[in-house]
């Protein structure tokens, strides 16, 4: 149960049925259907194995069709044999020749043409007579001609007729079940800063707990509020890059200052860059404090 592949079995299946087939071949036995035994093939995973696999199938292939035949086989088959070909490449072998004196004249190519419409014409062109309906016998049915005047009935009708109300479709927002309610977000958002003004109140006492931390509140009370250090050296680093800037400005100023705008311009960048001097002073030292009442005054 497993000893051999696909390929092995499908290998000696085929050998099996070339035997089976020589014998019924041999023995034959008239006219009597051909029966083919074939065993299934051997499955690649074991688990798949099945008892019911093991009994070998019969069954009897179906007849095969009668082979096609050309009526014209019989005839290709001789001229094959024979090479002979009535027509192969020069046209029929007797062709009806003019005589001598049956060469065209001036005139008798319109005549040609003329035969060959005429034929063409006979051929191809319709008949038109079949074609053409039959006369109709009875005389057609016309309706007398109405003296509605249909802008005034469609007048009259307008006018008698009562005006259409429009549909009401207005919601009833009293029948909703949150009608008068406050909504949840509003209750939320209370609750949130219920929360929040308790951890500030929790914070302020946690800050008065201690000498520094009274200190603290009382400049935060005051609006003074210490600047972060990598605020303060950012502010600084900046500071130096524009004081720096202008300076390589003013560095390369001409030396003759006798006009107006010079000496402004000169005037303007001296007092740019002892400004930026003073604020690089202030910001070089630690523990700034900002006053943000002043901020908000002005």
């Amino acid at each position: 149960m497993g000893g051999t592949t696909v390929d092995q079995q499908s290998s000696l299946d085929q050998a099996q049925l070339a035997q089976e087939s020589a014998s019924n071949a041999g023995g034959g036995g008239g006219n009597a259907p051909l029966k083919i035994t074939k065993t299934h093939p051997t499955p690649a995973d074991p688990f798949h194995e099945s008892v019911y696999k093991l009994i070998p199938l019969e069954f009897i292939p179906p007849a095969k069709q009668k082979q096609y035949r050309s009526k014209f086989a019989d005839q290709a088959r001789k001229e094959y044999v024979t090479g002979q070909k009535s027509a192969a490449s020069m046209g029929p072998a007797k062709v009806l020749v003019n005589g001598t004196d049956g060469f065209l004249k001036k005139g008798d190519g319109n005549k040609v043409k003329m035969q060959i419409q005429a034929i063409n014409q006979e051929a191809y062109a319709p008949d038109k007579t079949i074609r053409k309906a039959d006369v109709p016998k009875d005389a057609p049915v016309i309706e007398k001609a109405t003296r509605k005047d249909f802008i005034k009935q469609n007048a009259l009708e307008n006018i008698n007729s009562s005006a259409k109300k429009p549909l009401d479709n207005t919601p009833a927002y009293r029948f909703k079940s949150d009608y008068g309610k406050t909504p949840t977000y509003i209750l939320k958002r209370r609750q949130s800063e219920s929360e929040k003004g308790f951890s500030m109140q929790e914070m302020e006492e946690a800050l008065m707990a201690t000498p520094e931390g009274k200190k603290q509140a009382q400049m935060m009370k005051e609006g003074l509020v210490p600047l972060p250090e990598d605020e303060r050296a950012k502010i600084l680093e900046g500071l130096k890059a524009n004081w720096e800037k202008l300076n390589s400005d003013y560095q390369k100023l001409s030396l003759t200052v006798d006009t107006v705008p010079k000496i402004a311009r000169k005037v303007n960048m001296e007092q740019q860059l002892k400004q930026l001097e003073t604020h690089i002073a202030k910001f070089s030292q630690s523990n700034i404090l900002v006053n943000f009442n002043s901020a908000y005054r002005h």
